[in-house]
């Protein structure tokens, strides 16, 4: 085993207590989740940085899996040069009693931020294994950290050891590369509460009720009214990821069947039988223009095309547009257009997919009369005003309405489905829109941006 890192005894510096005690106090504080209002008037000194999207020279580190909901920094240095930054997270309310929010907005909300996460850095190495040993004799032998630290190049650190308390995680870590504001080798210790991950890590975009495709499929098929047997079996192979893959020769005649049995459908019914080809195609996949299964769909009428050389040929969706052309003002197209609001980067158009998504959901909200799926064409048009408004500026400040529109259709959502998978994301996201704080920022890019 690697020997311990060295860890700095100038922690204690920062309020005069001894390296054990600083960290202890802040790890009970982390339990305790104090908030930034609270901190201020307990730590005067501290500089204040709320959060930003340019965090490459800030001297301290934000676990970039929790970055969306990162409220504000609160600073430390001392002369010796040991940084210590409290840092401070959008409130977390049970997801099964979220508050009012707020009624307008405030930059003063940043005062109820929570402390979620506590950094120590130094390039001072001369006393670490004085806390190593100190740690190990109050908490006993390194019991390992309940999650990775999602800190940006952790996976270099050397001699990391961790410890679990009060559903706290604690790294103590050499890190031998370049900091964020110099060359130089540093001495991190690391303390952040157990919490989940930010919810568009996992989710991406829209949200698990329709990029998992389950409930828009059941409806469809539903809609489609096709045999029982047929239909059970393309349901199976139109929600990607779920069971083992089929082979390719299996994969494709359920759904030439199912095409064939479509053809003289009525308009509704066969636009919901070709959105539910469409996720059959999406979760075929292929990469390649000499891929037989590709040609096998081609035939079936599936079209492809190369956007970029570098990401090959992409499913075009053609069946998805046919479905929202023979039902534009019915069930199914309406399904259809929803599904393409979850898929934005295949809207057509020559502007930013922002800008192409509010118009087709502004469209499909005079188009439609009020569904069980009208409050995430609001979800998606809130999530295109944050996302122009992340893009707008580094900081995200100069809006053009952009915050005000994103915070609306984000309240009328809520309103709507207060139990919903994406509501705790769509109160966090009106909340810190709402205290001035910038966007969190979208984990996707489409082809050629």
């Amino acid at each position: 085993m690697c020997r311990p890192a060295a860890v700095p005894i100038t922690l204690g510096l920062l309020i005069a207590l001894p390296a054990l005690a600083q960290v202890q106090a802040d790890v009970a504080a982390l339990a305790s989740r104090p908030s930034l209002a609270v901190w201020r008037k307990a730590h005067p000194a501290a500089r204040i940085d709320r959060a930003h999207y340019e965090t490459s020279r800030d001297g301290y580190e934000v676990d970039y899996a929790r970055l969306n909901r990162w409220c504000a920094a609160a600073i430390d240095r001392t002369p010796e040069g040991l940084t210590r930054a409290a840092l401070f997270y959008v409130p977390s309310p049970l997801p099964s009693a979220l508050p009012a929010l707020p009624d307008r907005e405030d930059l003063e909300l940043n005062g109820d931020c929570e402390l979620d996460a506590v950094w120590y850095e130094t390039q001072n190495e001369n006393d670490g294994d004085r806390i190593v040993r100190e740690l190990s004799a109050s908490w006993g032998k390194p019991s390992g950290a309940s999650a990775e630290p999602d800190i940006q190049g952790w996976a270099r650190w050397k001699a990391v050891l961790a410890w679990r308390r009060l559903n706290v995680d604690i790294w103590v870590a050499h890190d031998p590369n370049a900091t964020q504001t110099g060359n130089e080798p540093r001495l991190i210790v690391y303390a952040r509460r157990n919490m989940l991950r930010d919810w568009d890590i996992t989710d991406r975009w829209f949200g698990s009720v329709l990029e998992g495709q389950v409930l828009v499929a059941d409806g469809v098929a539903q809609i489609a009214a096709l045999d029982p047997a047929l239909t059970s079996l393309v349901l199976s192979r139109s929600n990607c990821g779920a069971g083992p893959e089929p082979t390719r020769a299996k994969m494709v005649e359920p759904l030439a069947r199912w095409l064939s049995a479509a053809r003289n459908l009525t308009p509704v019914r066969r636009a919901a039988a070709l959105l539910l080809a469409d996720f059959y195609v999406t979760c075929a996949g292929t990469a390649s223009d000499r891929d037989p299964l590709q040609n096998r769909l081609i035939q079936l009428g599936a079209k492809y095309e190369t956007r970029d050389p570098r990401d090959g040929p992409d499913y075009t969706h053609n069946f998805r547009e046919q479905a929202e052309g023979l039902d534009p003002r019915g069930p199914a197209g309406e399904l259809a257009g929803l599904v393409s609001l979850a898929d934005p980067c295949f809207l057509k158009g020559s502007r930013a997919w922002p800008d192409l998504l509010i118009e087709k959901g502004i469209k499909m909200l005079a188009a439609f009369p009020p569904s069980m799926w009208t409050p995430y064409v609001h979800f998606a048009l809130a999530r295109a005003h944050a996302a122009k408004l992340s893009f707008a500026v580094p900081g995200g400040g100069a809006d053009g309405g952009e915050r005000s529109a994103a915070i609306s259709q984000f309240r009328y959502f809520l309103g709507q489905k207060p139990d919903a998978h994406e509501s705790l994301f769509a109160w966090q996201e009106a909340w810190r829109l709402l205290a001035g704080l910038p966007p969190s920022r979208i984990q996707f890019g489409c082809s050629g941006e």
